[in-house]
């Protein structure tokens, strides 16, 4: 006689799966595909970066550039495509003025070479802005901005055009109505960043070289990170 495990297999039992128990299975089923997605997007929302806090402004989201036209230093039409690609940190003065504008290229001048010395100056720019185009030709623009960095440049525009500019960026500035030769000029005084992509990423309210440095620093590290 053939041990039991050798039986005819066909006596035993055949289970069947019921309507119940088949919703039962569809229901478990999306139970669990709906808790595994729930983990994996937990999982991710808590690995998120936190926005970077910086001496200024962090946008997040950024704020895209709109169109615009000025001329740069060297004469030639300067659109916001000039910026595609690169950051670039920006700021608006005049080359007339007395402190505050030759103050602030000094220290993105030492900003700039605290970057270079951490390789994270390779494709940067860095824009001057005249508002004062009655006085600020492209010439003296080319002699001016890269006499405190070869790497800085120039560029100013039409009074409308620059206004247009000023706008989209917060920046305040005023001319006097009937200037005479040596007027001075009213601006905010910030210094913008621009990222790649076009679109303004941030806006420094501390203008000092290491703080800047060290705020960029943060702002490529969650870049990256995202």
């Amino acid at each position: 006689m053939k041990p039991d495990s050798d039986k005819d297999r066909s006596s035993l039992p055949n289970p069947r799966i019921t309507p119940r128990t088949r919703t039962l299975l569809v229901i478990a089923v999306g139970i669990a595909a709906f808790s595994l997605g729930l983990w994996l997007n937990f999982g991710l929302l808590s690995n998120r970066a936190e926005p970077p806090t910086i001496a200024g402004i962090f946008l997040e989201p950024p704020r895209p550039v709109e169109d615009f036209t000025l001329i740069d230093q060297d004469g030639q039409p300067f659109t916001r495509e000039r910026w595609r690609g690169k950051w670039t940190f920006l700021y608006f003065g005049y080359t007339f003025c007395p402190d505050v504008c030759p103050l602030t290229l000094l220290e993105l001048n030492k900003m700039q070479k605290i970057l270079a010395q951490e390789n994270l100056d390779q494709d940067n720019a860095y824009l001057f802005i005249s508002v004062d185009p009655a006085r600020d030709t492209p010439e003296r623009l080319g002699k001016y901005a890269p006499y405190f960095n070869p790497k800085f440049q120039g560029a100013t525009g039409t009074p409308e055009q620059l206004a247009g500019l000023a706008k989209q960026f917060g920046v305040y500035y005023t001319i006097p109505d009937a200037p005479k030769e040596n007027y001075t000029v009213d601006h905010s005084s910030t210094v913008m960043l621009i990222d790649p992509e076009v679109r303004l990423r941030a806006v420094f309210t501390e203008d000092k070289a290491e703080i800047m440095a060290a705020d960029f620093r943060k702002i490529l590290e969650y870049v990256e990170a995202h």
